[in-house]
């Protein structure tokens, strides 16, 4: 029997693994890298790297997933014990990798050459001194990023559902301000549209391209500091807290663009097209729909081109055609794509000779009351893929993509 005061002995050295919780910096150095480290903070992690005034902010994320890693992962196998002079068939004299864990528990390992066996690779550690292990491959390649992998890209910290107004301008001074009321925005700058309800799908768009699309990288410094801020927007979050992003141009011919933000250290890099995914005028958030029917009360469709009248009629079964009772498919999405259809510019109160009335469509409810009339109009003056719509209600003449009206005169059954 054995006794109590006899010490366990293990059979083997096993891999340490840490307290993530308890470790406040990741000292990390690469082959063929520059060292960098992870550094907790109160608010998150930062990025701490040669050559930079200023620590970057940290993907809270990935910097959890390295310390998962360091965590939960285990080694393949002990190899066995090794002299103090470790042979350099082992890879450690240039290692592939070190990471030193630092806080509340400390921890060194180093990895070198890959095994003979080809399953991983030789590693050490601080703990278990004079022990070889052998690594698995997963292990270390979830370990081995650089430091720009762990570099937070986001332009602004916030979440869609907490900005309670968004300010976007040029050059410094702002163009638009909407404000959030009763969970939709609506414009409080310009005074001339002052009250007027934005596009949510437009607003939604921003705000995802704003918050949850990444940049492209980070650099500590940009050619030209002084260089004229292009584009400035600003959000205002809960506690009155506001977060800012100025964008600037790179340089001539360059397609990108860098930013300069509240949430970051350093300037972030846009590519072109995420530039013009946040470069809104006023014009292009506005709530621009003209219609707006509720597709399920209406009973009939009436088209009249030229000198041709067409009549659609909801029955139980979907829309039929009036004169011999046939199906007729697509009609309610083209009632849909009416409501979806926006102007492309201000509307004009009066046409031009050039235009020329190319359909009306009539749309009545289940009792053969007139809901809405809406008129279509060609113009060789207007850009190619536009058309005017009129309401006939006075409120002008809207400039609108010709796609509705191209495939309502093809899915009408007019006589040709």
């Amino acid at each position: 029997m054995s006794s109590p005061k006899k010490p366990v002995e293990r059979a083997e050295p096993v891999w340490p693994v840490l307290d993530k919780g308890q470790v406040d910096r990741l000292d990390v150095c690469l082959l063929g890298h520059d060292c960098f480290s992870l550094v907790r903070r109160a608010d998150g992690w930062g990025v701490v790297q040669h050559g930079w005034n200023s620590t970057v902010e940290a993907d809270r994320g990935k910097v959890n997933s390295l310390l998962g890693v360091l965590a939960q992962d285990k080694a393949l196998r002990f190899m066995g014990a090794v002299a103090e002079r470790i042979p350099a068939e082992y890879g450690f004299d240039t290692p592939r990798m070190r990471i030193a864990a630092g806080g509340g528990q400390e921890l060194t390992m180093t990895v070198g050459a890959e095994g003979a066996s080809g399953e991983g690779f030789y590693a050490l550690n601080s703990k278990e001194k004079g022990s070889l292990f052998l690594l698995g491959k997963d292990f270390v390649s979830r370990c081995e990023f650089p430091a720009d992998h762990y570099y937070d890209l986001d332009l602004v910290s916030a979440t869609p559902g907490d900005v309670s107004s968004i300010s976007l301008g040029h050059g410094g001074s702002f163009s638009w301000t909407l404000v959030r009321k009763d969970g939709n925005f609506q414009f409080s700058f310009p005074a001339s549209l002052g009250g007027k309800q934005a596009s949510s799908s437009d607003v939604d768009l921003f705000l995802h391209s704003l918050l949850e699309v990444p940049a492209k990288g980070v650099v500590a410094e940009i050619p030209d500091k002084e260089s004229r801020v292009l584009l400035n927007i600003e959000i205002l979050l809960p506690e009155q807290k506001v977060e800012t992003l100025e964008v600037f141009k790179s340089g001539e011919g360059e397609n990108f663009y860098f930013a300069r933000s509240s949430s970051q250290s350093g300037y972030l890099v846009l590519s072109k097209e995420h530039y013009e995914q946040l470069d809104k005028k006023a014009f292009a958030m506005q709530q621009r729909n003209i219609v707006s029917v509720a597709t399920g009360k209406l009973g009939t469709v009436r088209v009249v081109q030229g000198n041709q009248t067409f009549t659609g009629m909801k029955s139980d079964k979907g829309w039929i055609n009036f004169e011999d009772k046939k199906p007729l498919l697509g009609i309610d999405m083209s009632l849909w794509r009416l409501n979806e259809l926006k102007f492309e510019a201000e509307p004009a109160a009066a046409l031009s000779e050039t235009s020329e009335k190319v359909m009306d469509l009539d749309l009545l409810d289940e009792n053969g009351l007139s809901v809405v009339k809406v008129s279509f109009f060609s113009d060789s003056e207007l850009p190619d893929g536009q058309c005017w719509l009129s309401l006939g209600d006075g409120s002008g003449y809207y400039p609108v993509s010709d796609k509705l009206l191209e495939d309502l005169q093809g899915q009408i059954p007019l006589r040709k």
